[in-house]
């Protein structure tokens, strides 16, 4: 498999943005819901803020949509882009994405032609329409392929904490008499937030989420293929830890995890004690890169893609741990 496409990365950028955009338009229709203004930005400038910022996202909810279909690598169509939960790629995720999407379109057409609707009808359209941020946040955090990244994480979290912050700032100025449903909303929005929590936990920050999350098999070998090329690189000298397992039968296996990195692990297996080659896996959140049958010898070595890796000093230091060295080269 070649590199990404440009249009590839244009997708994920487009997405990062619009998450941006759309926290922002959020915390501002919550800001003009208070009637917020200052001496300095009368309320009327905060309103006009508000939906110039959501004509943009649509603009890049558009570019983000459009460089997805034309990019050939997960074969979405329009069918994708508008009808929920119809992709073969991660369809709960990208279903949740496409509600996301029309819920918020739905919202800057009422915005629009709010004159039109009444006062009523244009509030309940805003009230169900808000529900796209989190929509938005959960069909990034379930098919983003940055989710596990450092600066990911961080940027994700500072939009649900200014949301939070937000959404708390505005529940704490409601009319006297809606201490109940303010109670009521304030407890849900705590068990949202922890909910959000537990399930990035378990789910994409854990390794294999790619598959769990419905990448097609066919997919999920493409990515493999292109970690074999880049997933081990050369230089490497860590330190590996971990534990020593027996079967009945006399096989073992040594599960291994690189102390630096800990997103890379070694798997090391023998058939039985009459064996003489065994079998070394490496992976990388939770995903192949490699596999290949080594001589036993004191130092198992072997080629992984264009680098060549050997596992020094291999000792067993109790009962089920043992430690060891990777070392990697170019090949």
């Amino acid at each position: 498999m070649s590199a990404p496409s440009p249009l590839w990365y244009a997708t994920r950028g487009a997405g990062m943005v619009l998450l941006i955009l759309l926290t922002a338009v959020v915390i501002l229709g919550i800001l003009t819901t208070n009637r917020w203004g200052t001496a300095r930005i009368p309320r009327f400038i905060s309103g006009a803020l508000h939906r110039n910022l959501s004509l943009l996202t649509i603009v890049f909810l558009v570019l983000h949509i459009v460089t997805a279909i034309v990019d050939s690598f997960a074969h979405l169509g329009l069918k994708d882009a508008l009808i929920p939960f119809a992709s073969s790629y991660r369809p709960l995720w990208m279903g949740i994405g496409v509600l996301g999407a029309e819920l918020f379109i739905a919202l800057v057409i009422s915005s629009l032609i709010r004159e039109r609707m009444g006062y009523r009808l244009w509030r309940l359209t805003h009230w169900l329409a808000y529900a796209s941020w989190p929509l938005a946040l959960l069909h990034g955090l379930g098919t983003g392929s940055d989710t596990r990244a450092l600066w990911a994480l961080l940027l994700n979290a500072a939009c649900v904490v200014a949301v939070l912050l937000a959404l708390g700032w505005r529940l704490a100025l409601g009319t006297p008499g809606s201490e109940p449903v303010r109670l009521v909303s304030l407890a849900a929005t705590a068990l949202g937030t922890i909910a959000l929590f537990v399930w990035m936990v378990g789910g994409p920050l854990k390794p294999g989420w790619a598959h769990a999350a419905g990448t097609p098999a066919q997919l999920l070998s493409l990515v493999s293929g292109s970690a074999a090329a880049v997933g081990l690189p050369a230089g490497l000298h860590d330190q590996l830890q971990g534990s020593l397992t027996q079967d009945s039968g006399g096989g073992l296996r040594l599960d291994l995890q690189d102390v630096p990195d800990a997103s890379l692990r070694v798997l090391i297996n023998v058939a039985n004690t009459q064996a003489t080659t065994a079998t070394i896996e490496v992976r990388r959140n939770g995903q192949m890169i490699c596999s290949s049958s080594v001589p036993i010898t004191q130092d198992l070595a072997t080629t992984c893609g264009s680098t060549h890796l050997t596992l020094q000093s291999l000792q067993q230091t109790s009962a089920s741990a043992v430690t060891g060295l990777l070392v990697t080269s170019a090949s």
